[in-house]
């Protein structure tokens, strides 16, 4: 799905280059567009004057929410809210941990659980100021690309796929380290600049 995935299958499974080809994967942008993003947050029951930040995947360890709760607590920001969407049952645990680190964090009341959206997310990519994907590993990463053609800029880390779709300083930040202060500052800088977001976005 992507140039870093095809290189790795050539380094580590021997993959002859001349038989292996890259198809990014694709979003349908009938439906992935930029929309309202008040009538979405009213949707969601979110206030006005609220800087949201998205996060959408499956809830495991290689995703790096824990970085974005800690990134969230470096912010400083009372009008910042962090919607988690994804994560159904067999996640319940690291629920838990995340629950209770963005307790310790003092942002607990900032961060909303969502659980699992297949249906539509649409409302939560409009909704967003800036979605973030801090992903240790991505081989391709959708979510960034879905965000992007709502008009949502990006905030991921600088690994595997990610470095193909999301264009740094142009379309969101790459973030080259697993560490929450490089994430909390870039998302600083774009929660305070709705001219750099619309520009982004």
């Amino acid at each position: 799905a992507s140039d870093h995935e095809r290189v790795l299958l050539e380094r580590y499974y021997g993959a002859d280059p001349a038989r292996v080809h890259t198809i990014p994967c694709g979003v349908d942008l009938d439906r992935f567009a930029p929309g309202n993003r008040e009538a979405a947050r009213t949707s969601l029951g979110i206030n006005p004057g609220t800087h949201v930040l998205l996060w959408v995947g499956r809830l495991e360890k290689l995703k790096g929410v824990d970085i974005l709760i800690e990134a969230l607590a470096e912010l400083e920001d009372p009008r910042a809210l962090l919607l988690i969407v994804g994560g159904d049952d067999s996640a319940a645990p690291l629920r838990g941990e995340l629950e209770r680190q963005a307790a310790e964090a003092g942002v607990a009341a900032q961060v909303r659980f969502e659980g699992p959206a297949p249906h539509d997310m649409l409302p939560r990519y409009r909704a967003a100021d800036v979605c973030v994907v801090p992903s240790y590993y991505e081989s391709f990463g959708l979510v960034a690309v879905e965000a992007m053609a709502c008009g949502t800029p990006v905030v991921a880390s600088r690994v595997g796929g990610l470095v193909s779709t999301v264009t740094d300083g142009v379309t969101g930040y790459l973030i080259p380290w697993r560490c929450p202060e490089p994430f909390a500052e870039k998302l600083e800088v774009l929660l305070a600049n709705p001219e750099l977001r619309a520009n982004f976005g």
